[in-house]
C-alpha cells in the first residue's frame, strides 16, 4: 500500500513540475492593427489629442502597457549619447496597468498634445509587457503639426 501511495505521489509531482515549466513557455505578446493618429495618419496636432488604438494578445497575460514619445532629435539623448540641453519640450511617458491580467484587449487611448509642443518629427515607442516579463514593442515616427494645417479634424 505504501508503495502505491509513493508511486501516486511521484506521478503527481511529475505532473505538477511539467505544468509549472509549461506556464513559462508562452510566446511574447502580439500587437496588431495599431493605429497612431486618426485613420493611422501618424500625425498629432498641437492643442489636440493623439489617438492610439491597437489589438493586443498576451498568452502570458498583460502586466502593463507603456507609451513613450520623444522628439526625434532627442533619440540619442534617450540612449545617453547626447547633451542634456537638447530638450524639445514635449515628452510622453505613460503606463497603463488597468489591463493587468488580461489575455487580450483592444487598447484605445488618447493623450494630450500641448499647444507648445515643438513642430516636427517624434519617435513613438508602444510596449506591451506580459506577466512573464516578455516585451513586444512597436516603434513609429510621428509628426506634430499645427491644427490649422489639418484638412479635416
Amino acid at each position: 500500500m505504501n508503495k502505491r501511495i509513493l508511486n501516486l505521489l511521484s506521478l503527481l509531482s511529475i505532473v505538477l513540475i511539467f505544468n509549472a515549466c509549461a506556464e513559462d513557455d508562452f510566446p511574447a505578446p502580439e500587437i496588431s492593427d495599431i493605429e497612431i493618429g486618426y485613420d493611422n495618419s501618424k500625425v498629432a496636432y498641437r492643442g489636440s489629442e493623439l489617438h492610439i488604438d491597437a489589438e493586443i494578445v498576451a498568452e502570458g497575460r498583460i502586466d502593463r502597457i507603456v507609451l513613450e514619445i520623444h522628439h526625434k532629435g532627442d533619440h540619442a539623448k534617450k540612449s545617453g549619447n547626447a547633451a542634456k540641453d537638447d530638450d524639445h519640450g514635449w515628452e510622453v511617458e505613460m503606463e497603463w496597468t488597468e489591463f493587468n491580467g488580461l489575455k487580450n484587449t483592444n487598447f484605445h487611448e488618447h493623450t494630450d498634445v500641448p499647444l507648445d509642443a515643438e513642430l516636427g518629427y517624434y519617435h513613438l515607442h508602444f510596449k506591451v509587457i506580459d506577466m512573464q516579463g516578455k516585451v513586444t514593442e512597436v516603434e513609429a515616427e510621428l509628426e506634430v503639426k499645427n491644427l490649422e494645417n489639418a484638412n479635416a479634424y
